[in-house]
């Protein structure tokens, strides 16, 4: 498997990009809703942009492409969420991995690249719990 585009999250004023998906999470319950891999670095078809306030998180944007009567479409958030332009993600219970800092090692497989660090936030229905920061080095 290629390495994957990841989702962006903000968070305490800072863009990061995610190795994780929680939106997954959401889509897994839906089962009818099936986005279309556009290519081998997206395989499950959308960008998400999320937003953690007064610890919670949110998904404020959505990229995403299903296919419809044989032509690829886009959608946004409103497809899953009708009338919405943002959505509280009270599905999501679990953890959030933010890799950050210098490339240590690229590893062509969807979120294994090693970087610097690891902050991983933990979330019990869309509520942050904590934050964890984990150093990382190249074994020699």
């Amino acid at each position: 498997m290629t390495a994957q585009i990841r989702d962006i999250l903000n968070y305490k004023s800072k863009k990061y990009l995610m190795a994780s998906e929680p939106l997954h999470f959401h889509l897994v319950k839906l089962k009818s809703i099936e986005f279309y891999g556009y290519s081998t670095g997206c395989t499950r078809g959308y960008l998400a942009i999320w937003e953690i306030r007064d610890d919670k998180l949110f998904l404020i944007n959505l990229h995403a492409n299903i296919k419809k009567d044989d032509k690829i479409c886009k959608v946004g958030i409103d497809y899953l969420f009708p009338g919405k332009h943002e959505i509280f993600a009270d599905w999501f219970s679990g953890e959030i991995r933010i890799p950050t800092g210098k490339l240590l090692k690229y590893i062509h497989l969807g979120y294994q690249s090693i970087f610097e660090k690891d902050i991983f936030l933990n979330f019990k229905d869309g509520i942050l719990l904590s934050e964890t920061i984990k150093e990382n080095q190249l074994k020699s």
